[in-house]
């Protein structure tokens, strides 16, 4: 027997399905559905009075037809997801090697011009500071 999980997984799938096989049920009947096997076999039989057990077999029959096509569109999901992954890192590493580069020469330029960068430092600092200054006072 189905399982809540398996229907849920499934639903939009199946309730093509169940419309295809079963015609008079609606949109509007399926979405009462809760996801209970018993009650969705119970809803369809007050629909067209076939027997439970020719409803439970159909269902069962549709959904070990579904089934494969949704493991193959997990699988197929799964492989992007890890793809994903895999370019992720790859852009991580390399965001990752160029920080350390940059971080290298910044401080390979400091080590051979010391005065130069000090210099610098203070008049970006002083830049900053005034910027700052202006904001406060205009508030």
């Amino acid at each position: 027997m189905l399982t809540k999980e398996e229907i849920q997984g499934g639903w939009t799938q199946m309730k093509g399905k169940i419309k295809e096989v079963w015609g008079q049920i609606n949109d509007d009947e399926l979405l009462d559905f809760k996801g209970d096997f018993d009650q969705l076999v119970g809803m369809i039989h007050s629909q067209t009075g076939q027997s439970k057990q020719e409803i439970e077999k159909q269902l069962n029959k549709l959904d070990s037809q579904l089934r494969p096509m949704l493991a193959q569109a997990k699988e197929t999901a799964m492989q992007y997801v890890d793809q994903t992954k895999q370019k992720a890192q790859e852009v991580a590493d390399q965001v990752r090697e160029g920080v350390a580069y940059g971080h290298e020469e910044a401080q390979e330029m400091v080590r051979r011009h010391p005065m130069e960068s000090l210099a610098g430092a203070f008049g970006i600092g002083l830049v900053a500071g005034l910027v700052v200054g202006l904001v406060m006072r205009s508030r």
